[in-house]
């Protein structure tokens, strides 16, 4: 079942709506601003509903929200090198928002990027789904092409009792244009606010990822995790190395690096790129892709003090799994391109199982 109803406005005066996916089993709540996701509640191992996304107080809030809980991020996530690019022979210039003297560039734009943009929604006839779709114009943030961005998020209940949470993007565009975008939720198995996840078991399937500058870009290497506190390919607790002696860690204070998921193919349905498990909870999590990597952060950063519920969210309470294409990509020609042209529009397909275990 899908409801609506009024949420707020924006400082512009656009209206926002709240849409809640009830299933038998989950309810789900999104919103316009942001395309963003507010709560997911779902049973623990006894049937104990508890929400496992964090998010904040009020509307309000999310008109700043650094962290970008829940948010649809793009056209291009995570950061881009010198603030430009290339598409073609067309030079692109980005918002000059991070690193040093504010010359790199993260998320397109920090304050009109996709998670700042009201989308217009509506129910999917029929199923426990909504659509949402957001346009920009040639230029518009520094990108070629008029575009229309949609997306579909959907929530049901399967029959080997897992809850599935799918959220599909998409872009379709008159110009060659770049589009990486993805998911910024945060999630908590044990709840919102039960305090650190860092004792979350996580099994990751990648067998590299990507190291960092001290200013957090891509440094263009593909490092093998072996041997690493990056190894995650037998499950482990998320925190149980994120303080270890190691340089990455260091310069980002914990995990905030992209992950390279083995079995990309341009194309393929999703594949398994994440499990996880809360100890205390019995809840488990496991996530499909369909992009070449996901971005790892372990919150090192959050200070949010009106998150809601009326509490506060310091670092590590959380993790987001964000699927991408590789970060700065647009720089290194050899590593997969999200082109997105009029013959090729560019898709993305994210899929999220819940469920739960014995303790």
């Amino acid at each position: 079942m899908v409801s609506s109803k009024a949420l707020g406005r924006t400082p512009s005066g656009e209206q926002v709506r709240v849409f809640t996916i009830t299933t038998p089993r989950a309810r789900l709540r999104l919103m316009e601003y942001g395309a963003a996701l507010l709560s997911l509640e779902v049973p623990d191992a006894s049937g104990t509903m508890g929400d496992v996304l964090l998010g904040m107080a009020s509307l309000e809030d999310y008109f700043d929200n650094p962290a970008c809980h829940g948010s649809t991020v793009g056209p291009i996530a995570n950061r881009t090198d010198k603030a430009s690019m290339s598409i073609g022979s067309v030079a692109c210039h980005l918002e000059g928002n991070d690193g040093p003297g504010l010359k790199n560039n993260l998320h397109t734009s920090l304050s009109a990027g996709l998670h700042k943009r009201v989308w217009q929604a509506r129910a999917a006839e029929g199923r426990d789904a909504v659509r949402l779709t957001c346009r920009l114009r040639e230029g518009e943030l520094g990108l070629p092409g008029n575009r229309t961005f949609t997306s579909e998020v959907s929530l049901a209940d399967l029959a080997d009792g897992t809850t599935r949470l799918a959220i599909s993007y998409a872009c379709t565009t008159d110009a060659p244009t770049f589009v990486n975008m993805t998911n910024h939720s945060y999630f908590n198995l044990a709840g919102h606010d039960a305090g650190t996840a860092m004792g979350t078991v996580m099994r990751l399937e990648a067998d590299e990822f990507l190291p960092i500058r001290g200013d957090s870009v891509s440094t263009g290497e593909i490092r093998p995790v072996d041997g690493t506190p990056f190894d995650f390919r037998t499950p482990k607790p998320i925190g149980r190395d994120i303080d270890a002696d190691d340089e990455q860690l260091r310069r980002a204070r914990g995990y905030d690096h992209c992950f390279c998921i083995r079995g990309w193919r341009p194309g393929t349905p999703p594949r398994k790129a994440l499990s996880a498990r809360d100890p205390e909870s019995g809840r488990t999590l496991e996530i499909r892709i369909t992009t070449p990597g996901a971005h790892l952060y372990t919150a090192n950063w959050l200070d949010d003090a009106h998150a809601k519920g009326g509490g506060a969210y310091p670092p590590r309470v959380g993790f987001a799994f964000e699927p991408e294409f590789y970060p700065d990509c647009a720089h290194h020609p050899s590593w997969p391109q999200p082109v997105c042209t009029p013959s090729q529009p560019y898709t993305q397909s994210i899929v999220c199982l819940l469920g739960t275990s014995a303790h």
